[in-house]
């Protein structure tokens, strides 16, 4: 059985365990919005948070680095702070099969970057070991897999930055209108 590794963050995990705090992770990471944006936001969706809940899940949030304070404005009576997300979050329910499904395009991608990883390690190993060193084991777990983590944590700040590249973006902006062309024609 293939292990398909997967980024944990503790602080992450628990900041994400509510779905409030996803749902305005997910509107954060598509432009910076003030506390009272937000809540006008989940009310368009039907849900009703008063202001200090939507602060306190702010909170958490910035707590555990997913979110950060990238503007202030002074307005009558106070500040008004807006927050952004430094990370993109893609809160699917995924089928069951996707693993699957996906097995082609895995075994295309295997061979490129298992050279990328060889790469790293061999051209980067001091940063690796450095970065490693500084990390934390979880107190309820035993793991000795520090330097996976730190290449997994590379490649994935590494994708993002490709994800939002301009030529990728415009490439997945046409897979996006495919795949709601299909939607109508069977909606049709």
């Amino acid at each position: 059985m293939e292990k398909i590794p997967l980024i944990v963050r503790m602080n992450e995990a628990k900041a994400l365990s509510d779905e409030i705090r996803v749902f305005i992770l997910d509107l954060l990471s598509k432009k910076p919005m003030s506390v009272h944006e937000i809540a006008e936001e989940l009310k368009k969706r039907g849900l009703y948070k008063n202001i200090n809940t939507i602060r306190y899940h702010i909170q958490v949030l910035k707590e555990a680095g997913l979110i950060e304070l990238v503007a202030t404005r002074e307005v009558k009576g106070g500040v008004l702070k807006y927050y952004a997300a430094k990370r993109k979050v893609y809160p699917f329910e995924v089928p069951k099969d996707i693993e699957e499904a996906l097995k082609p395009v895995a075994e295309q991608a295997y061979g490129d970057l298992k050279k990328i990883v060889l790469n790293l390690v061999r051209n980067h190993r001091e940063i690796i070991i450095e970065t490693a060193k500084k990390l934390k084991p979880c107190p309820y777990c035993i793991t000795k897999h520090f330097a996976e983590y730190v290449i997994l944590e590379a490649l994935r700040y590494a994708l993002g930055k490709v994800m939002e590249d301009p030529d990728v973006r415009k490439e997945l902006e046409e897979f996006s209108e495919e795949r709601n062309n299909r939607i109508d024609a069977i909606v049709e």
